[in-house]
């Protein structure tokens, strides 16, 4: 059971890093992609609040 496990672990490592390489490339433009859509939120509730 050690041996098949020892031979798939580094396959299993790389692609985790693989996985965790491709979330990091991607995080930025999901950040910015949303960005918009929270200032309009954030201007949105100060106009409540300065309605009250």
């Amino acid at each position: 059971m050690m041996e098949i496990l020892g031979q798939k672990a580094p396959v299993i490592v790389a692609l985790i890093a693989l996985l965790i390489a491709i979330l990091w490339i991607a995080l930025p433009f999901a950040v910015f992609g949303i960005k918009s859509r929270l200032d309009r939120i954030i201007q949105l509730l100060e106009q409540q609040r300065s309605e009250k």
